[in-house]
């Protein structure tokens, strides 16, 4: 492996994503089922915060996932500089 900050910068990247697909959709249950018990309303509350949750998942992980791919072109983008004057051969 040429740079160990390479594997970790991937790593960073998979739980980043993982818990951008992860967090909203468990916030939006958690509130509606706290609504649903609290004031006593139907299972609507329910399917209508778990579909913004999974929304809000969805739409996060592209961005996520688009923010990786413009890093992969940044990173694979970079080439070695030209040879100076004095490192013809």
């Amino acid at each position: 492996m040429k740079h160990p900050w390479n594997f970790l910068s991937l790593l960073l990247w998979v739980t980043q994503l993982g818990l951008s697909l992860l967090f909203p959709l468990c916030f939006f249950l958690i509130l509606a089922v706290r609504l649903q018990q609290r004031y006593e309303l139907g299972t609507w509350i329910v399917l209508l915060l778990g579909l913004v949750g999974f929304l809000t998942s969805v739409s996060t992980a592209r961005s996520c996932i688009r923010s990786l791919r413009k890093a992969a072109e940044k990173a694979s983008d970079q080439k070695d500089p030209p040879a100076s004057f004095n490192d013809h051969k």
